[in-house]
């Protein structure tokens, strides 16, 4: 097989990947909750009441906290100062790649928020203000684009003695925990959750498989 194809077997599927998700997020408003949706949201609840998470004292906190890293403020933030920083640097491709994979996250989310229109679950009292509608969940979604986009661009820019597997682990770890923050704070069913993890690195390796096409001979 050559090379051409290979490239056009893997778009076709990562492509069949996101199609796929979105499929589900409208079978997901039409049919209802999965599974396991109900059950992992009550999991995070003191039994005999909801509006209260289970554990200690400082755990709800804790989740606003985890909730806060993948707000828009700290990672618009971030992610300008890490642009301008690779624009000083004339890292031009890099600069252009990180804005455009945030950009267009940002823009495929709030069109799939109002395209697909899940509510959002009812089951425990919400403990952080939301909007939009449910699916997918934006700060799973973006975070997730975020923190490993950085990553992605940043770690081989590094001198070769620091280790770069810290730094993605980290990032990959950022992203789980925002993705649980937004369930145990009861504004996202889990199914939003993990749809988003699935969109956002599909979208990522998209993104990168495009630039690596396009622009051959340049590295992000």
């Amino acid at each position: 097989m050559s090379k051409k194809n290979i490239k056009l077997l893997q778009l076709s599927s990562l492509l069949l990947i996101v199609i796929s998700t979105i499929i589900g997020g409208f079978a997901l408003r039409h049919y209802g909750p999965v599974f396991f949706d109900e059950p992992l949201l009550l999991w995070f609840r003191v039994s005999s009441d909801t509006s209260q998470l289970a554990g200690p004292q400082w755990i709800s906190s804790f989740w606003s906290w985890i909730s806060w890293t993948g707000d828009k403020i700290p990672r618009i933030t971030i992610a300008i100062a890490t642009i301008l920083g690779l624009l000083a640097l004339r890292r031009w491709h890099s600069a252009l790649f990180i804005f455009g994979v945030l950009f267009s996250g940002i823009v495929l989310t709030v069109l799939l928020k109002y395209w697909i229109a899940r509510p959002r679950p009812q089951l425990v009292p919400h403990l952080d203000y939301v909007s939009l509608q449910s699916f997918p969940s934006g700060h799973t979604l973006n975070s997730t684009l975020f923190y490993i986009t950085l990553v992605w661009v940043i770690a081989p820019m590094l001198p070769p003695k620091i280790p770069r597997w810290p730094l993605f682990t980290l990032a990959i770890i950022l992203s789980l925990a925002i993705g649980i923050s937004r369930i145990a704070l009861g504004v996202h069913w889990p199914s939003d959750v993990i749809a988003s993890w699935v969109i956002a690195t599909t979208w990522l390796s998209l993104c990168t498989l495009i630039l690596k096409h396009y622009w051959p001979k340049n590295r992000v």
